[in-house]
């Protein structure tokens, strides 16, 4: 998506509501969906922006915004290791089945 605005506590709509639904839905918080950004909702903002690698400011801006739809451009996404649905991992040197990682030994370490 595009366009979405930056949100900050006090904030209120329908927006807000769209962000908290988001924020439930990656299980980031429970019943704040109230169409208004309290601090609960910041608080929750900033579990997000942490879990994202993103600066935490408790602001909803556009780097949250594509994190949260899944529109994050290169600029804006992690440099870590990407789980797909497809129950496969997108690794540097090529993809590993999900059922293969319990085969790897817990001393396996990765190198940069």
């Amino acid at each position: 998506m595009a366009g979405e605005p930056t949100l900050n506590n006090g904030d209120t709509g329908d927006w807000v509501t769209y962000l908290q639904q988001l924020l439930e839905h990656f299980g980031l918080g429970t019943g704040f969906v109230t169409g208004v950004f309290d601090e609960i909702t910041a608080a929750a903002v900033r579990l997000a922006q942490q879990q994202h690698s993103l600066g935490v400011t408790g602001t909803c801006d556009d780097s949250l915004w594509a994190a949260l739809t899944g529109t994050a451009t290169p600029d804006t996404t992690p440099n870590d290791i990407a789980i797909s649905m497809q129950d496969e991992v997108a690794a540097p040197d090529g993809e590993i089945a999900l059922h293969e990682l319990d085969e790897m030994p817990h001393h396996a370490q990765t190198t940069t």
